[in-house]
């Protein structure tokens, strides 16, 4: 039975990327056309038809939104309602209402959330569940970590069709009958490589 390992958090991503490569094995959640996944080396994953790709084509995915170990996790924060950093990226900022007048709310960056008191007086920008998880620095919608962090590449290895699926049109009374049979085209790849950091 494995030890029970301390919480932690790691302020420096050079850390935090030394801690998940002391570990063998990883996976991460990426966003590939519109859907996510939890992936890992060696995954076979059947997406929607990709226009212009052949067999044997690596491609690089974008949208990596966490990468983590057995015991390690590393996450994207929300860039979307972010300040611009000076070092590149963004600071992911959060809603705090103000606890003396409760008439309005200020935005801080997430790092500045727990040098304040009351975390319940954190306030999500909207009511969707990826907004919610803002206080505890969860993966949001349209955060993705950079390519400086983790590298994911796939290559691509078949073009398949579903099975056929029919889809019957008539207007009773009409005389009106009609049989339309499709086949969903599909791009099935394979996870190639998981890296992290930039490569040497």
């Amino acid at each position: 039975m494995a030890s029970a390992r301390p919480n932690m958090t790691v302020e420096q991503v050079n850390e935090a990327l030394s801690l998940l490569r002391s570990q063998p094995n990883h996976y991460v959640v990426a966003s590939i056309s519109g859907r996510t996944f939890v992936l890992s080396n060696s995954d076979l994953v059947t997406l929607p038809r990709i226009r212009d790709v052949k067999l044997g084509d690596v491609l690089e995915l974008d949208l990596v939104h966490e990468v983590g170990s057995r015991d390690y996790t590393l996450r994207a924060q929300d860039p979307a309602h972010g300040a611009r950093n000076p070092e590149g990226g963004r600071f992911p900022l959060a809603l705090v209402r103000n606890n003396e007048q409760n008439t309005h709310s200020v935005r801080v960056a997430t790092e500045n959330l727990y040098k304040m008191a009351d975390p319940a007086s954190i306030v999500p920008f909207s009511q969707s569940w990826a907004a919610k998880l803002i206080p505890s620095g969860l993966a949001h919608v349209g955060a993705a970590l950079s390519r400086d962090i983790v590298r994911v590449q796939c290559v691509v290895v078949e073009h398949t069709k579903g099975p056929m699926e029919r889809i019957e049109k008539f207007k009773r009374r009409k005389g009106y009958d009609k049989v339309i049979t499709h086949k969903q085209p599909y791009t099935r790849v394979r996870v190639d490589s998981i890296t992290l950091g930039t490569p040497q």
